[in-house]
């Protein structure tokens, strides 16, 4: 069990709640509350909690968001975020009335006609020139829909580019190999790949207990045989602590075996510690998942990592 403080966002869709409580070191899902029967996790509210790894596993949730699970088991101190408005105070001050001269009223006329008059023989230059018409009106419509859209941040456009360069690149990454290779945290990812799918510009497709993310285009679309569809290549060095965890899974999947941590550190004489770091970082690339078998979490290859076993020459030899 472990102490965690962070704020609470419900990012299921539809009828399937679905809790993540984040901070600045990463992102949970939360799975369980068992011992807490009347608490529940609130939009908008931060708190401060002792939480475990939860044994059991969110089919709908999990699978979509690919998130650690956690159990809750007592709630410290919890607080809604309160965004404060300021308001600001406005003295009283006297009021000056000043007089206005004839004279001045007279020359403010005479610039507000001559003005407006300029203004009115500019337009009909501009309606009866067809090479000036059409781009001063792209350039109004241009200017209308950038007013329409001043809560877009330039860096969410910024991010959904890096996003929409990223998988047209690798076509087929899945959601926390995403995560790890643009440095996003879980919201921000969520958040832009939901707004891309909006916009029919990618698609996604589940694979297993992974998701996976495709540009949309006539290549690739919803509907494909999943066999067609592409693999992002990934090749760690094959003489590494990893490339060696990788060959023996390999050599194990062969036989139908799928060998446990410790089994992993006894073939390869090292710490469980250090096993348990590397199967990580292989499980967050997406070469490497786990899965509960009997009363033992077993690990075995992804479809990445049988593809890149089969077409590196390195892992051949």
């Amino acid at each position: 069990k472990w102490q965690i403080e962070g704020q609470w966002t419900n990012i299921g869709t539809g009828q399937n709640d679905c809790w993540m409580i984040s901070n600045n070191d990463g992102s949970y899902l939360l799975v369980d509350a068992k011992e807490l029967p009347s608490w529940k996790p609130q939009n908008n509210w931060k708190g401060d909690y002792l939480v475990s790894e939860s044994s059991s596993f969110d089919e709908i949730c999990q699978t979509q968001f690919e998130l650690v699970g956690i159990e809750v088991h007592s709630v410290y101190s919890e607080e809604k975020i309160v965004i404060e408005e300021q308001v600001v105070g406005i003295e009283d001050e006297p009021t000056i009335i000043e007089e206005i001269t004839p004279e001045e009223i007279a020359k403010v006329t005479v610039v507000v006609v001559s003005t407006t008059s300029m203004f009115a023989i500019l337009s009909l230059f501009v309606i009866n020139t067809e090479s000036l018409r059409i781009p001063t009106t792209a350039a109004g419509l241009w200017l209308l829909g950038l007013i329409g859209k001043t809560q877009e941040t330039t860096d969410g456009r910024f991010q959904r580019g890096r996003l929409m360069g990223y998988l047209t690149a690798n076509p087929g990454c899945h959601f926390r190999a995403l995560m790890a290779a643009l440095g996003m945290s879980n919201g921000q990812i969520t958040h832009h790949l939901r707004l891309l799918e909006q916009q029919e510009l990618i698609w996604r497709l589940r694979d297993g207990r992974l998701v996976r993310y495709y540009p949309l285009n006539n290549s690739l679309y919803p509907g494909m045989n999943p066999d067609e569809l592409p693999i992002p290549p990934l090749s760690p060095d094959p003489n590494s602590l990893q490339g060696k965890i990788l060959s023996i899974l390999d050599n194990e999947h062969q036989y139908g075996e799928f060998p446990t941590q410790a089994e992993l550190a006894i073939k390869l004489e090292k710490s469980q510690q250090l096993i348990s770091h590397h199967l990580r970082t292989l499980q967050k690339f997406g070469l490497v998942e786990k899965r509960k078998m009997g009363i033992k979490n077993r690990y075995k290859l992804t479809k990445e990592a049988l593809f890149l076993l089969e077409t590196d020459a390195d892992f051949k030899d």
